[in-house]
């Protein structure tokens, strides 16, 4: 009996229901809040990137009406002066910003990208002065304005932003809410892993010792959780009808090995009479009664 419920022991914590079925929780839960976080790090990442396109936009459009006047006169000064102040209005969202001439070229650079978005935004840069429309890639925060001056296109302005310092800024004002919603969530599954082995590790485990005694050959101790209505209990009742039935039969052994051992005595006193009767000894007595 020993040895049987150091094995459960020892292998509870690998083959216990409760610990598998409280790990399937934790990985479900896990996994469905990640699934959401992911969902809705996308969600605000799209927000973000229109929102911020858009911003970048309006704000080209007006820095290029700011430089068309220096461009159209060559006064490349003061179009870098411009470009200065563009920069720093577009505070930590800024990259690079460039201005072309009329004839396509490249006359002046603000700020470093890396060599893709720098070609993006010359490409978009001489579409715009082709078109004579904005060109923007939302997607890569990157934008071509053309540069008007009276009616004519005498340039084209160029940017590229980046969303990475206001979704920092987005991660740490949302840094307190996920701190709290992680610590919710720790307690929670503490608190339904505590459930799941109050409403099923324990009982099974109380229903496993009984079956550990039974198979001990120990009938006496009536099976626990017989009054429960799950399936749980449904275990136990048969359990215990699979206990009474075999403590019956244990019982009928041990009357049938007390009758044998019975008939045994009963048979060694008659032979040892029937044994002096033959020698002649007419003295010998059977005093005590056979059993029926």
């Amino acid at each position: 009996m020993q040895g049987i419920s150091g094995t459960t022991a020892r292998n509870g914590a690998g083959t216990s229901v409760f610990v598998k079925g409280a790990a399937l929780v934790a990985i479900t839960t896990i996994l469905v809040a990640a699934m959401v976080l992911t969902a809705s790090t996308r969600s605000a990442y799209e927000i973000v990137h229109r929102h911020l396109g858009n911003l970048m936009a309006e704000m080209t459009v007006s820095g290029a009406d700011a430089v068309s006047g220096h461009l159209r006169f060559g006064k490349l000064d003061a179009v870098q002066a411009q470009l200065g102040l563009y920069a720093e209005r577009a505070g930590d969202n800024f990259v690079q910003v460039g201005v072309w001439s009329g004839n396509g070229e490249r006359v002046v650079q603000l700020g470093t990208a890396t060599p893709a978005q720098s070609a993006r935004m010359d490409e978009l840069a001489r579409r715009a002065l082709e078109i004579g429309q904005i060109a923007l890639d939302s997607g890569a925060l990157i934008v071509g304005v053309p540069v008007i001056y009276g009616d004519a296109s005498v340039g084209a302005l160029g940017a590229v932003w980046t969303a990475d310092g206001l979704m920092g800024e987005m991660l740490l004002d949302a840094l307190p809410a996920m701190s709290l919603a992680g610590l919710l969530f720790l307690v929670l599954l503490a608190i339904s892993t505590q459930m799941l082995r109050k409403t099923i590790g324990q009982p099974l485990r109380q229903v496993s010792g009984a079956m550990a005694r039974i198979t001990s050959g120990a009938y006496d101790d009536e099976i626990p959780m017989t009054h429960k209505s799950d399936e749980i209990g449904m275990i136990a009742r048969s359990l215990e009808a699979l206990r009474v039935r075999l403590k019956a039969a244990s019982e009928a052994d041990a009357e049938r090995e007390r009758s044998r051992a019975e008939q045994a005595v009963a048979v060694e006193r008659l032979g040892r009479g029937l044994t002096a009767l033959s020698s002649g000894d007419l003295t010998h007595r059977l005093d005590e009664a056979f059993a029926p």
